[in-house]
């Protein structure tokens, strides 16, 4: 680190990062300081420089100092990543201990305490704090635990089968085989016999609910855009893959809808693509924080549909990364959703959603996040693109379009409750404005959406 960098820092006086101290005069002081660095983001200890950042410097034998700093590294477990350099500042000798920050996976501990930094403090970590560094560090996996009041018999045998066969496998179920089958996919573990790990009865239990009766997903549809009125109200649970799927069935049947009647058919065609909801809901199966006791919750209203998740994101995420960068808060849930078709790729989730908004031409979605939950709006208002030298009906028929292969002019009558010679003329025009194509003549003949040269 050069002198500038370095009297820049000192006048910036201490910080979550940086830490100044005249001397070295306590190991204890200064094995805590490392530790907070390591556990928080990093960080410099200036040994030589006061409280108020005037440069003092230090007398001490250069090699006495450095085992005295490789000495309180050595007391932290596991010992932490150090640098040390000796730098003059104003004719003055100072000793810079930089601390790397740990990788995601490890924490340090010094005296069997865990030390973090917390502005210009250190500070140690006493009861849900502990517990709450270790889940995002993700060292504490809700699905890693073991539920003591579970056991063999609480897990459906068919399930496993039912997993099993769209693995291409086949299991004789029998005790021994069953058992193998629960320790080779680590959902359970030998400790006084079988005991069952939150993750195989999250997807294999006989009744989730029973152990876990806030893992599920409350699905409310409300009349209008306000949280007031309930239509529908169902509550999706069982395992995992059942909840997938009571989700998924109840958000088509209130998602909002318009029809197109062509051939003596009725289609509806949805106001959100199928696709989006579909991701969110597999989102938020898959990355909610299972440790917090609140259910998942998707409410449906006329202009938008929310997902709304138990956690915040996990550390090593923020707001910008979403759909580039995947961190698992569940890797184990992940992966089984992976086997049963539903996650396709790391981080892609997210680019889905917006790819399948973006084609249906719709607003952003927005994503509202606090420490505790984390939420997701997807909108059916669609983005203003009216060409204005079109009415109103071949501007929605021009949308309809770029969506369906074609049109006919009875079609387009039926959906605009116009006559078929006034369908006719709007389809002309758009034709010659160069908008549509037209294809075949006669009664056979049909539009289809072309881009105007």
């Amino acid at each position: 680190m050069n002198i500038k960098n370095i009297t820049g820092l000192i006048k910036s006086g201490e910080s979550e990062e940086v830490e100044f101290k005249e001397s070295f005069h306590s190991f204890q002081e200064i094995s805590k300081i490392i530790c907070s660095f390591s556990n928080t983001h990093g960080g410099i200890i200036f040994l030589g420089v006061k409280d108020n950042g005037k440069i003092k410097g230090l007398v001490n034998d250069n090699d006495t100092l450095q085992k005295q700093i490789a000495n309180a590294n050595s007391n932290i477990h596991p010992r932490p990543m150090v640098n040390v350099e000796i730098k003059k500042i104003e004719k003055k000798k100072i000793f810079l201990i930089i601390v790397h920050k740990a990788d995601s996976s490890v924490f340090h501990s010094f005296e069997g305490v865990i030390y973090v930094r917390i502005g210009s403090t250190t500070q140690r970590l006493e009861g849900n704090s502990i517990i709450q560094f270790l889940k995002n560090r993700q060292i504490l996996l809700f699905e890693e635990q073991i539920e003591p009041n579970a056991n063999e018999e609480d897990l459906n045998t068919n399930k496993i089968k039912d997993y099993l066969s769209k693995r291409g496998q086949i299991l004789e179920i029998n005790k021994k085989n069953i058992q193998n089958f629960l320790l080779s996919k680590k959902l359970a573990t030998l400790q006084d016999g079988t005991k069952i790990k939150n993750i195989g009865l999250l997807f294999f239990a006989k009744n989730v609910q029973s152990f876990y009766p806030y893992a599920q997903i409350k699905l409310v549809r409300f009349d209008e855009t306000t949280a007031v009125k309930v239509i529908a109200y169902e509550e999706a649970k069982g395992d995992l893959i059942e909840m997938i799927e009571q989700a998924i069935n109840f958000t088509k049947r209130f998602t909002s809808k318009k029809f197109n009647i062509g051939g003596g058919k009725r289609e509806e065609i949805s106001f959100i693509p199928e696709e989006a909801i579909r991701e969110a809901i597999i989102n938020s199966v898959a990355h909610r924080d299972y440790f917090n006791k609140n259910e998942i919750q998707i409410s449906m209203f006329d202009d938008r549909i929310e997902f709304t998740n138990p956690g915040g994101l996990p550390e090593g995420m923020n707001e910008d990364l979403l759909g580039s960068l995947s961190v698992q808060r569940n890797p184990l849930i992940y992966q089984f959703l992976k086997d049963y078709g539903y996650m396709e790729g790391l981080g892609s989730g997210i680019s889905r959603i917006y790819n399948s908004i973006n084609n249906f031409n719709l607003k952003k979605p927005e994503f509202k996040i606090t420490k505790d939950f984390f939420r997701l709006v997807i909108y059916n208002e669609k983005i203003k693109t009216k060409i204005l030298d079109l009415n109103e009906r071949q501007n929605e028929i021009l949308d309809l379009l770029k969506r369906k292969e074609k049109i006919k002019s009875k079609e387009y009558a039926d959906i605009f409750k116009i006559s078929i010679p006034s369908a006719v003329n709007d389809l002309n025009e758009l034709e010659k404005k160069g908008y549509i194509k037209k294809i075949g003549t006669y009664r056979g003949a049909y539009y289809i959406f072309g881009e105007k040269k």
